[in-house]
């Protein structure tokens, strides 16, 4: 779908991961962030004419002067600008839903990385002002067990992509979603289907779904502990340290490490993990991968925050 002459006038405000975003397209998936600055935008997403100077398949990625660009055909272009712009290329035939998916996963996850923040994947849920992140490899339930952290009073602070920063005292996260994607079992289970916003778009059976409380529009808040989730017969919770903690922490959230290839800064995330890692505990929570047992691994993660009990 062509972006009409309005759309490419229009600005529309957000205030996401500590920046004031000024867009040429509207971010339904960033409504809650909805800011009404009106100075100078930190981050721009323009919409370019015509075609990318430039033809890759989205496994090949080039930067060049400060320029990263990535192209997925049938849906359009992206260059991002020394951290500071985002420029949108739309093939004719582009589905709206499709360029803001890659709009503000790659491109925005590319756009932290030029900035030099720690973008990290995972689901984060916070109770009396401190977060929880949980990782790992896709398939381990990250998104499931913050559902039913969720139905147990927490709150929505992270379903995908997030900017983390050292802190002097703890490291902080800074809030970045108002939505939570689940498996349609999740939703089934949870008894969710009454919050179901629209089906998500490569995955016919998971859906978008609103959450009873979010922080969204929230300052940053402090990061409590990492969890790295992996599958086994039982539940345990095991403290990592040092070395490992660290190198758990950047395997489970690391987003899109071609990228960082292509920035060459793989030294500098390992670094931002080391210092994010020494004033934040990374744990491990062994789980088998079944509903049955969601109840005793929440109980597991209950003493990471502070001041609840399992």
């Amino acid at each position: 779908m062509q972006a009409s002459d309005q759309d490419r006038a229009a600005e529309y405000r957000y205030r996401h991961s500590g920046l004031i975003v000024a867009s040429a397209l509207p971010l339904p998936e960033w409504e809650a962030f909805a800011a009404q600055d009106t100075g100078a935008a930190d981050v721009t997403i323009a919409l370019g004419e015509g075609p990318m100077a430039c033809n890759l398949a989205y496994d090949g990625l080039t930067f060049d002067d400060g320029v990263m660009r990535f192209q997925i055909d049938d849906i359009g272009g992206w260059e991002i600008a020394e951290g500071n712009r985002i420029t949108l290329f739309l093939d004719p035939a582009a589905d709206m839903r499709e360029l803001r998916l890659f709009t503000l996963g790659s491109a925005w996850g590319a756009l932290g990385y030029q900035r030099g923040h720690a973008m990290w994947h995972g689901s984060a849920v916070a109770r009396e002002g401190h977060a929880v992140l949980l990782c790992g490899d896709a398939g381990e339930g990250k998104s499931t067990m913050a559902g039913a952290l969720l139905s147990r009073g927490g709150t929505l602070v992270a379903d995908d992509l997030s900017r983390i920063a050292p802190g002097k005292g703890a490291a902080v996260i800074h809030p970045s979603s108002a939505r939570l994607k689940l498996w349609r079992e999740a939703i089934d289970r949870l008894g969710w289907q009454d919050r179901v916003i629209e089906r998500d778009y490569y995955r016919e059976d998971k859906f978008h779904c609103s959450v009873a409380a979010h922080a969204a529009g929230d300052p940053p808040m402090p990061l409590a502990a990492v969890v790295v989730l992996t599958t086994g017969e039982a539940v345990s919770l095991e403290r990592l340290q040092g070395g490992a903690a660290v190198q758990a922490a950047l395997r489970g959230t690391m987003y899109r490490p071609e990228m960082l290839e292509a920035l060459g800064e793989w030294a500098q995330q390992g670094a931002l993990a080391a210092r994010i890692a020494v004033n934040c505990p990374v744990w491990r929570l062994t789980r088998p991968r079944d509903f049955a047992a969601l109840d005793e691994a929440c109980a597991a993660l209950a003493p990471l925050w502070p001041g609840q009990e399992p």
